[in-house]
């Protein structure tokens, strides 16, 4: 995450009038700026900048009557936040080399047609009761893509809002309902925090990703607030890791060298994966409005990235182990309007740990018990703005803390449900926050997979209840929200054609920022609701055409928080919008040549409007939200040319996006097409893969965010030696 402020008083290097100091870089597209540090909501405003940065949720809680004082994350806590859970899955594997040699798979493992994001229940995809889509590490190897973000981009109902290349803020929209309606898990851990809900996908790297599901629709009945519009499930090291060393190197400074060592036996697996990462980003560009090329400067970055993890398989049961450490030194010089440009800074470091257990209590139930951390800091500094006389230096420190208990019970082969009970807690503290909010937050949810045989045919029902409640130290502040959702599936040919639909009742909690920023804060702010209705044909076939679906959704969100200007100098948060989203979504998998040929196609085509009027004559409303494309689409093409050579193209398109809430500028269609050759050989006792991509191939010159150029044509070479 990036935090960022505005120049107060005076001009922004945009020409924009700013009227207070303030954090986003989604809000002033021309500021000299690219971090955000606080709310980057989906309505992004040109010239109304937002808040500071942080973290999650509460329920019950001792409220302090004095302020805590900030704590620092040094690299101290970091380095052992990652080496107890290492050590301990090391410690765990060779207990159960002693006590179990017989079984070497995981009884839980995901074939790649399996989906658990839709449902909370294991189950075929093309049965999944939300539309969902699911990238293996099969598929994620040939594409061109180094972030978890280049692969969001290819689901349908899906774009990214990319703040310029390599190291850049990226966040993901699904649907039109922006970012902090996209939940994002790892291994089941929300990253989502209470600071401002956002989570930058372009910071997660695909590096021992073995899966990415990514379900769209409401589903906050299954998971809380933050998933309105869907949501993003990242599963990691599920398969054997063979050491290995990764070398890249690419333009506008781009290198990358990566080492992975893994341990695999009867008893369990172990993993570790170091992996640095540099880039310039001194690209030079055309400015869309005209004028001379201009070459983007500042915007360089270094990346560092320990992650280690291990499962042990115990008689009946499986223990996973995750952690992770991230070390980010960046320049965020924000948006580009003219040659000059900014000379901030910005600094990220984070630890996160995960563990679960699944244990197979007998043939019909199945014990998952989950905890997970994570601890942040951030640190920006920009020397053209001073205050008080000195320049300015934000610091972020925040803390999360979840677990989770979930049984899944089998009555039938027909008839199952998962029960779970959730608990979280999110700290954050910062000179640019009240009071060190501290939320916590407990849930219980219930979800059903019911099949009803039927003459010919069958139905199946996917009901799901959930309660949260919430509650912040801060005044003392309590949520609680009850959350249905009923879904169904007829199939009128069985194993064929099948029809879905839909529907449910949804939340979003006011963040950290909106509530208890210093300088604009609305602590009477409600939660967002929604209601969501989506319905669908699904087709499933052996031919060319392997799977076809087309779906229509509507999303109905009410209270929906905005900035607008309040007394004084600073704007303010608001319930004061009401919006609707609906589309159609469309997506097809077709197989030719056997398996040698592959080709995935999907396009949406979105509306996405403020109903209401806020005010008077507001000139906003009926109008379409920033950054929402009324249609785009994206096609992925993958070739196994001989056994060894693999190649794949993906091309994604954008359509018009306007950049003013009043609709009265905006970006041009575009459209991005990547290449990706790989090939393998033995050589002395080794395996050499040779990765060669190139990226914007037409050498296209656009902006996803006004003002915010994006690289034109580069190429990237990766070579990888590992033991066979």
């Amino acid at each position: 995450m990036r935090n960022v402020h505005r120049r107060t008083p005076g001009r922004s290097a945009c020409g924009f009038r700013i009227r207070r100091r303030a954090a986003s870089q989604e809000t002033c597209h021309g500021i000299s700026t690219q971090a955000f540090a606080g709310e980057v909501p989906d309505d992004v405003r040109a010239i109304a900048p937002l808040p500071p940065v942080v973290s999650t949720r509460g329920f019950f809680v001792c409220v302090r009557t004095t302020p805590r004082r900030p704590r620092h994350c040094d690299m101290k806590t970091l380095r052992l936040f990652y080496i107890i859970p290492l050590l301990t899955a090391y410690a765990l594997s060779a207990y159960g080399q002693k006590w179990h040699v017989t079984d070497d798979t995981l009884f839980f493992a995901l074939r790649d047609h399996v989906t658990v994001t839709a449902s909370r229940l294991p189950m075929v995809l093309g049965q999944a009761p939300a539309a969902t889509d699911v990238f293996t590490a099969r598929d994620i190897e040939r594409l061109p893509a180094r972030s978890v973000s280049d692969v969001v981009a290819l689901a349908p109902g899906a774009t990214v809002r990319d703040y310029g290349g390599t190291g850049a803020l990226q966040l993901a929209s699904l649907r039109g309902l922006g970012a902090e309606y996209t939940l994002v898990l790892l291994n089941g851990m929300r990253l989502n925090g209470a600071q401002n809900a956002l989570v930058d996908l372009g910071r997660l790297s695909l590096r021992q990703v073995d899966r990415i599901e990514i379900a769209r629709g409401g589903l906050a009945s299954l998971y809380g607030s933050n998933a309105l519009g869907g949501v993003v499930n990242i599963v990691t090291a599920r398969r054997p890791v063979q050491p290995a060393l990764q070398l890249g190197y690419g333009a506008f400074g781009w290198k990358q060298a990566a080492f992975s060592a893994g341990e695999q036996g009867r008893a369990g697996r172990l993993f570790a994966d170091l992996r640095y990462e540099e880039a310039d980003n001194d690209f030079p560009f055309l400015p869309s409005r005209g004028g001379e090329d201009i070459t983007r400067r500042g915007a360089d970055i270094i990346r560092r990235n320990l992650s280690a993890g291990g499962t042990l398989f115990l008689p009946d049961a499986t223990v996973s182990l995750y952690a992770d450490l991230l070390s980010a030194r960046t320049g965020t010089p924000g948006a580009v309007l003219s040659a000059s440009q900014g000379r901030a800074r910005q600094n990220d470091d984070a630890a996160l740990f995960s563990a679960q257990l699944d244990w197979r209590l007998d043939a019909r139930r199945i014990l998952r018990v989950g905890t997970g951390g994570r601890i942040g800091r951030q640190e920006y500094r920009d020397p053209s703005i001073l205050i008080g006389g000195g320049e300015l230096h934000s610091v972020y420190n925040s803390r999360q803390l979840t677990a989770s208990v979930v049984l899944e019970q089998s009555f039938t082969p027909e008839q199952r449900i998962s029960l779970g009970l959730e608990i979280a807690s999110d700290q954050l503290d910062s000179p640019e926050i009240r009071n060190s909010p501290l939320r916590r937050q407990a849930a219980a949810f219930a979800a059903g997979d019911i099949r009803i045989p039927l003459a010919g045919t069958d139905i199946r029902f996917f009901p799901s209840l959930r309660y949260d409640g919430i509650f912040d130290n801060v005044d003392e502040r309590e949520i609680q929200a009850v959350t249905p959702s009923l879904g169904v599936r007829l199939a009128m040919l069985p194993g064929t054609l099948a029809l879905r639909g839909r529907w449910s009742r949804g939340f979003s909690a006011p963040t950290f920022n909106q509530l208890y920023w210093r300088e604009g804060g609305n602590p009477a702010l409600r939660p967002e609701y929604s209601t969501a209705f989506e319905g669908g044909l699904v087709y499933t076939g052996s031919g060319i055409l392997t799977s076809a679906e087309i779906t229509a959704f509507r999303h109905d969100i009410t209270d929906k928080i905005v900035w607008a200007p309040g007394q004084g100098i600073y704007w303010t948060p608001r319930n004061v919008q009401h919006v609707i989203s609906d589309g159609v979504e469309a997506a097809a998998t077709l197989r030719m040549f056997g398996e040698h040929v592959g080709l995935r196609l999907s396009g949406q085509w979105m509306s996405a409007r403020k109903m209401n009027a806020s005010f008077p004559g507001d000139a906003t409303q009926g109008k379409q939200l920033i950054y929402v494309p009324e249609w785009s689409g994206a096609a992925t093409l993958s070739a196994t040319v001989i056994e060894p050579l693999t190649a794949s193209a993906t091309v994604r398109v954008l359509g018009p996006r306007w950049y003013t809430e009043s609709n009265d500028a905006s970006l041009p269609a575009h459209a991005v097409i990547d290449l990706a050759v790989t090939g393998r050989i033995e050589l002395l006792g080794t395996v050499q893969q040779l990765k060669a991509e190139i990226l914007n191939l037409l050498d296209a010159s656009y902006e996803v965010i006004a003002f915010y150029p994006m690289p034109g044509r580069h190429m990237r070479l990766t070579l990888t030696t590992s033991l066979p």
